[in-house]
């Protein structure tokens, strides 16, 4: 029986560092062998599910988890064929095998994407003395449309607000009344630089610029790793929010390992050209998505 014939099985010996040692025996001997360092064995782990069933070399995953960063990267690695083969930790791999390894990948991530949603915060407010998490301090009609949106619609998701750029929906935040536009014209003393390249010189301009970085920062946590995952973000905001980010391409520049789709339904979806009309698209889709699911109800 040859390596093409059967899926990878390899002896495994755990080292005193934490490393793994993974060797291929056949009847003479010890065909290969290499050490998983002990940071590489969940990328190890993940690609020996990955390929239970691809007929490859014993040693294949565990020289690619050792070689690579996560599964986009093996992914880019063996697809990078160089007269019949790719090079990947010192080792020539055959097209034959890496095709395999391809396609097991794409395979795996056939999947829907995550949607993680951002919803802008709201005018109107509870007046509480104490802190009170932001999906509660806001309050009225529209931000229970949007919460419920959050919620119901997404994996997961944040609130865009002008006071504190971008919210977990459980954060607890003092009452506050700032408004984005009452952050134009005002300057400031900063070095970093907005998303379109241009000097962050207003107090807007730094919101921008906070909001992207923390965009950034969501879309790692939730949908990086080892495992990368694709992305769909939606976005629903106000004209006057979404236009200042949008000037500073704030939202054109996010990039995540997986393939990122960023979605702004208010401005893309027919005939939603007012709060009402929003509210009602809101409700559909959230009694859509419940039923999709559990046949439940939205909370």
């Amino acid at each position: 029986m040859t390596d093409v014939d059967r899926t990878p099985t390899p002896r495994e010996h755990e080292l005193s560092n934490g490393d793994l040692a993974v060797s291929s025996h056949w009847v003479w001997g010890v065909r290969d062998a290499t050490v998983v360092p002990n940071t590489k064995r969940p990328l190890y782990r993940l690609l020996m599910r990955v390929l239970e069933d691809a007929p490859v070399p014993d040693c294949m995953p565990a020289r690619l988890a050792t070689a690579c960063t996560d599964l986009v990267d093996v992914k880019d690695a063996v697809e990078n064929i160089d007269r019949g083969s790719a090079d990947i930790g010192g080792v020539g791999w055959g097209m034959g095998h890496c095709y395999r390894v391809r396609d097991a990948i794409e395979a795996h991530r056939d999947r829907d994407p995550i949607t993680l949603v951002a919803v802008g915060c709201s005018g109107t407010k509870d007046h509480a003395d104490e802190p009170l998490p932001s999906k509660e301090r806001y309050a009225g009609g529209y931000w229970t449309n949007k919460r419920q949106y959050g919620e119901t619609v997404g994996d997961d998701w944040r609130v865009i607000s002008a006071e504190h750029a971008l919210l977990e929906p459980d954060a607890p935040i003092e009452y506050y009344e700032t408004h984005v536009t009452d952050l134009d014209g005002i300057p400031v003393d900063h070095d970093g630089r907005l998303p379109n390249g241009e000097p962050v010189t207003t107090l807007v301009d730094l919101w921008a610029y906070n909001v992207h970085n923390e965009l950034a920062r969501w879309l790692e946590d939730a949908a990086g790793g080892i495992d990368p995952r694709d992305v769909r973000l939606e976005v629903l905001l106000g004209k006057d929010y979404e236009n200042r980010l949008r000037e500073r391409d704030v939202f054109d520049v996010l990039r995540i390992r997986g393939d990122l789709e960023v979605a702004f339904p208010f401005r893309e979806v027919e005939g939603l050209t007012g709060i009402g009309k929003q509210r009602q698209w809101m409700a559909g889709e959230v009694a859509a998505s419940a039923l999709a699911t559990d046949g439940g109800e939205p909370q």
